[in-house]
């Protein structure tokens, strides 16, 4: 007996999207709470003229430069949400569908990664083809 393919991955169903939505407007919510919280908490501003020790300043650097970088990848997966929620709202059928190739994701993935792009033979092929160059 042959080995079983891999099944197609099917377009989503109505109750799938419900359920997606759902989870990427709490994302959506929790990210922006967090952006808040970090300007309300004063993240980013912290002045060299505050700090005398040159060890603790080069600390307090450090730890501004990873703050402003885990902001920036939220900020861009904030974009990618607030993209598949316009998806959704359009009512189109584009959310769920790879932009790569127009197949169906697929639901498995995105519970995982509700805001995914590209199905994930397209996803492997684009990191491939990012390796190779």
């Amino acid at each position: 007996m042959p080995p079983k393919m891999p099944s197609q991955p099917q377009e989503l169903t109505r109750e799938e999207i419900v359920q997606l939505k759902s989870v990427l407007v709490k994302l959506r919510d929790d990210l922006y709470a967090k952006e808040h919280a970090r300007k309300t908490e004063g993240a980013y501003e912290i002045s060299r003229d505050d700090i005398s020790d040159e060890t603790d300043l080069a600390s307090v650097e450090t730890d501004q430069e990873v703050n402003m970088k885990l902001a920036e990848a939220e900020r861009n997966k904030l974009s990618l949400i607030e993209k598949a929620l316009r998806k959704i709202d359009a009512n189109d059928g584009t959310y769920g569908l790879c932009e790569g190739t127009g197949d169906p994701i697929g639901f498995k993935r995105l519970q995982i990664q509700p805001w995914a792009l590209y199905s994930l033979r397209h996803q492997e092929d684009l990191e491939r083809g990012r390796r190779a160059n």
